[in-house]
Formats: structure tokens, C-alpha cells, sequence
């Protein structure tokens, strides 16, 4: 999980709107008022470029095979209906993360209020499980309420995604010990860290991963004696650690 920035109500979910859909909510509990026609789409969108395209919670990619992006309520609407199109309180999921929700109202992360980064880390003897480090149960809260710890559906996603970029990198290590430097080396590194970046598919896990590689730290240091440790590079670095999580 990672810190998102809400962005801009859509224009379309005016208070007028939102008046109108909460009251045909409150005569019909199964009418999914927010999927009406006229806030739908642009709803929609506003959603995916706030989450980049990915689940709010687990991260995983959405609009991609199975994974449909749906609706999620941070306070259950069947607790708390005034909220049903309340845009702060509205976040995309994928259908995993929302059914494990459902209507458990435990304190949990606010991606857009909290900081995950103050609540969750990433165990040190299993680097795809996560654990809570706050004192106040909210990252244990999050963990057992969405299930950031399912070992099939997503676990096991988070581990290949690591796995294939710790390939690649051990593989520019390699090319780089053999060959010394070369320009084509740099460039794919730079393609893996940017794989890290918020914009992709369980960020936060990768970039804790990345960070504490051996095989990465190995290839910096030979960037840096080659003085090819670049600004570009530091940069895409600072990205990735304002997301990457404590290792514990």
C-alpha cells in the first residue's frame, strides 16, 4: 500500500447530484446509486488516476484480465449512507479487496489521510508479508481486514513481480563484471528501478525489495566508481524510497 493523493471531485458529482443519489439510495439500499449514468465514467477516471490504475489496497493492477475496478467505500455505505457518493469517501479496488472489506468497520489505513509507510512494514525473513508497526493496531487492523497477507492471491503476485526483476538485475551485474561499463547496462537498470515506481503493480513491496538488494547496492557501486551514478538515477532512487516501506 501506498500514500495516494485525492485528487479533484468530478465536475459531474455535483452537490445537487450527490443530494439525489443519497436520496434514492436511502428508498432502495440495493440500488448501486454511485454506478449511475451521469457520474459514472468520469467517477471512474478520477478514481484510476488517483490510485494509478491499481488497487487503493493491495496495489495489483486494474482494467487488466479478471481484475475489473470496482467501487470501494472506505466507511461501509450499509453503516454509514450518507456517505454512498461522498468523494472522499469513495476508493477504487479490485473485487478481492472490496468483498474482504465488505462492512468490517475496524480502524484501518486511509491511503489518502494516513501514510502506510507509518503503519506497515515488510518482514525481513519473508520479504512479501507484511506486518504492522504502529502501536495502535491499525496496521494489524489493515493487514487482517483487506488481507494484505493472502498467500495465493497476493503473496505469491508480489513474490513473481520481485523475482523477475531480481533476475534481470543479477543479470546486469554479471554483464557489468565481465564487460565493465557500458551504457546499455545503466539503461536497464533504470528500466527496473522505474518498475518500482508508484505507477506500478505492488510498488511498495518491490521498492523495499529493491532497496535492500545486495545485487542493487553491488551495481550502484560500480555506477558510482564508474561515475555514471547519475542525477537521473538519485532521483528515480528518492522516488522510490518516499514509497518503499521499513524492513522488520
Amino acid at each position: 500500500m501506498i500514500k495516494l493523493e485525492r485528487g479533484k471531485r468530478p465536475d459531474e458529482l455535483t452537490d445537487e447530484v450527490c443530494e439525489e443519489l443519497k436520496r434514492l439510495y436511502a428508498e432502495d439500499n440495493d440500488k448501486a446509486v454511485w454506478n449511475s449514468p451521469e457520474i459514472k465514467k468520469p467517477l471512474k477516471e478520477a478514481m484510476l488516476e488517483m490510485s494509478h490504475k491499481k488497487c487503493s489496497y493491495c496495489e495489483c493492477r486494474l482494467e487488466i484480465e479478471s481484475k475489473d475496478a470496482t467501487i470501494d467505500h472506505f466507511l461501509p455505505k450499509s453503516k454509514h449512507p450518507d456517505k454512498v457518493v461522498e468523494w472522499e469517501n469513495l476508493f477504487p479496488s479490485c473485487l478481492r479487496c472490496n468483498r474482504k472489506k465488505n462492512n468490517r468497520e475496524e480502524i484501518i489505513v486511509n491511503p489518502c489521510e494516513n501514510e502506510p509507510r507509518e503503519y506497515l512494514g515488510i518482514r525481513n525473513a519473508n520479504r512479501f508479508r507484511f506486518k504492522a508497526i504502529d502501536s495502535e493496531g491499525i496496521g494489524e487492523n489493515t493487514i487482517d481486514v483487506i488481507g494484505l497477507n493472502d498467500i495465493e492471491r497476493v503473496m505469491i503476485p508480489r513474490m513473481e513481480e520481485w523475482e523477475s526483476l531480481e533476475e534481470r538485475l543479477i543479470e546486469i551485474e554479471n554483464d557489468l563484471k565481465e564487460d565493465g561499463f557500458k551504457q546499455k547496462y545503466k539503461n536497464r537498470l533504470r528500466k527496473i528501478m522505474e518498475e518500482c515506481l508508484p505507477d506500478m503493480s505492488y510498488s511498495a513491496t518491490k521498492a523495499t525489495n529493491l532497496l535492500n538488494d545486495d545485487t542493487y547496492s553491488g551495481i550502484k557501486n560500480i555506477l558510482i566508481e564508474s561515475d555514471q551514478w547519475t542525477d537521473d538515477l538519485k532521483e528515480l532512487e528518492k522516488d522510490i524510497e518516499h514509497i518503499a516501506l521499513k524492513l522488520v
